[in-house]
């Protein structure tokens, strides 16, 4: 965690400088307005990070102002990333070619120029401000719409999951699969409800949730992690550790999850008899789990171990990354989440080069993987390219 700190604290000053450079710097105002400006955009970047903190730390401690504090905080942080990103599409250009004109006088003798002309700094200071105020008003309707689709009832995604020599018993069997539906700093009950009720509706045989419940303790979140008790199918809930239960508190978790009917599966298995079919159900802990927690060392071959007779396997595993492990293990199905898609552009393209499988369904050797963007989001409440998804899987005979 420590190292985490200082990584998010590294780039947020990176984050810092380059905006009060590039966005604060050229204003036409005095310096006392400029430093208030500089104030305001450090307390805005860092603000929320010490809630943020807090809320992972496991502290019974309640900041009546916490929630205003990490909308306002999540929101800008949204705004500022995409703000960024169309400043980097504006600046970085301009360095390159900066950079290539030094090269070039370098090589250039001072005999062979007539004259040298002295840059317009006041044309290209308002042309700097100009061209903010248009990305300024580019990157608040973008955020805005991002927000809303963040928020609103995540989209059923309907997939259809094939099984060679599925028992006829199990062909339609259903499973619903909700994922990183974080609930913390930005996410409550409210939305809680909402997931939970639209899920009930589908009315699936199973429902599973494949890790980042949570963003918080469980003395912060008890309240609102609630609704969570009310979803219902007539072959359980079921559910294995993401990332953020391990940052979060994941004994506790663990406890709470079972509490509220939500039966987890760590490097284990259960088998379910529908009177048509069995189904080994299978869960492991996070991909990285045993950096925080030694003794949760994800292991696919570990859950399937002492297994007895079955028609289908399917592994709860929060990385896609597990569907290594899962296909030598002999999985024939395993359900993912941990990406979100990208979760907003441009990291919905960048997420392609830290993962091999980023969403929807994908043959692994002989082993069905689908990776379920998110029901919630991590960070800004933000979605740009991707949407909020509850999964609706139907087993296939093939």
């Amino acid at each position: 965690m420590l190292t985490w700190a200082v990584i998010v604290m590294t780039v947020t000053t990176l984050i810092v400088l380059y905006l009060g450079w590039r966005l604060i710097a050229p204003l036409p105002v005095g310096r006392k307005r400029k430093i208030t400006l500089w104030l305001m955009l450090a307390i805005l970047m860092y603000g929320h990070r010490i809630t943020w903190f807090m809320q992972r730390s496991g502290s019974k401690y309640e900041c009546l102002v916490c929630d205003s504090i990490d909308w306002v905080g999540f929101t800008f942080l949204g705004f500022i990333s995409i703000l960024i990103i169309l400043m980097f599409v504006r600046d970085i250009p301009r360095l390159i070619s900066s950079i290539m004109s030094s090269l070039n006088k370098l090589f250039v003798r001072r005999s062979k120029r007539p004259y040298f002309i002295e840059p317009d700094l006041d044309r290209r200071r308002f042309m700097l401000n100009a061209t903010n105020g248009a990305l300024f008003a580019a990157a608040l309707p973008l955020t805005g719409y991002g927000m809303f689709n963040a928020r609103r009832e995540p989209a059923v995604v309907n997939s259809v999951l094939p099984v060679v020599g599925l028992p006829e018993g199990l062909d339609g069997f259903t499973i619903a699969q909700i994922s990183d539906t974080h609930i913390g700093p930005t996410i409550r009950s409210g939305w809680a409800r909402m997931v939970v009720d639209a899920v009930n509706r589908l009315g699936a045989d199973m429902v599973v949730h494949t890790g980042d419940l949570v963003d918080g303790s469980v003395d912060g979140l008890k309240e609102d992690i609630a609704p969570m008790g009310e979803l219902h199918a007539s072959h359980g809930v079921w559910f294995c550790t993401g990332n953020h239960e391990y940052y979060s508190g994941v004994h506790e978790w663990l406890v709470e999850a079972d509490r509220l009917g939500m039966t987890p599966l760590v490097n284990e298995h259960r088998l379910i008899d529908t009177g048509r079919g069995r189904i080994l159900l299978a869960g492991v802990s996070d991909y990285r789990s045993q950096r925080i927690e030694p003794t949760h060392v994800s292991s696919p071959s570990a859950a399937m171990q002492g297994a007895p007779e079955f028609d289908v396997s399917i592994l709860l595993a929060h990385q896609p990354n597990s569907i290594h492990e899962a296909a030598k293990a002999g999985f024939d199905v395993q359900l993912s989440g941990h990406t979100h898609g990208g979760q907003y552009f441009p990291y919905n393209f960048v997420i392609h080069l830290f993962q091999t499988y980023v969403r929807g369904l994908h043959l692994h050797e002989d082993t069905v993987l689908y990776v379920n963007t998110g029901t919630g989001y991590w960070g800004p409440p933000i979605r740009l390219g991707t949407t909020p998804e509850i999964t609706l899987h139907t087993l296939k005979r093939v």
